[in-house]
């Protein structure tokens, strides 16, 4: 498999309609999965766990910045493989996403294959194009990029499920550091 990062950038949104508010709003704070792994621990029933998600999220205001990251996939392999190509991204070495629980972009190869229960099959020579769209905390001070590292899910045969090759860890300098 071959991830060419195409382009990563800051964009500001303004005059949200409310429904988009509230739609952005189901992206911010923690996960399900995220918000399980802090208060099982507490012995928490399931439904209060649920509410713990709930409380986490924040009102999205007039103004919202994300960071959209492009990017292509192709399977250079000639057998069908299944694969998710970002599961976790790091800016800055400390804003870190959770990519199935955070994009709110759903295209392309992001589409499908959300968790790794749900890989997406990629033919031979097959190539997607994805779009990820990462909300940016307006309480974060985040003036620019200086890098971005990423960790891929496993690749698995297509046919047999078998896992082919561990999940791996890449690290892009970014404006020329």
């Amino acid at each position: 498999m071959v991830i060419t990062i195409n382009n990563i950038r800051r964009i500001q949104l303004s005059s949200l309609t409310d429904e988009v508010k509230e739609e952005l709003k189901s992206y911010t704070g923690l996960s399900f999965e995220e918000a399980y792994s802090i208060y099982y621990k507490e012995n928490l029933s399931m439904e209060e766990i649920d509410q713990q998600t709930v409380l986490s999220k924040t009102d999205i205001g007039e103004e919202v910045s994300y960071l959209e990251i492009t990017y292509s996939v192709e399977n250079k392999d000639s057998k069908e493989l299944q694969f998710f190509s970002m599961e976790q991204v790091t800016f800055n070495d400390d804003l870190t996403y959770n990519v199935p629980s955070k994009n709110f972009i759903h295209s392309g190869d992001t589409f499908m294959g959300t968790k790794k229960v749900s890989r997406s099959d990629y033919q031979p020579g097959e190539t997607r194009k994805g779009t990820i769209g990462l909300l940016v905390d307006p309480d974060e001070k985040f003036k620019g990029l200086d890098s971005f590292s990423f960790t891929t899910d496993d690749i698995a045969d297509g046919e047999s499920h078998e896992l082919l090759v561990d999940g791996t860890s890449f690290e892009i300098p970014l404006n020329g550091k």
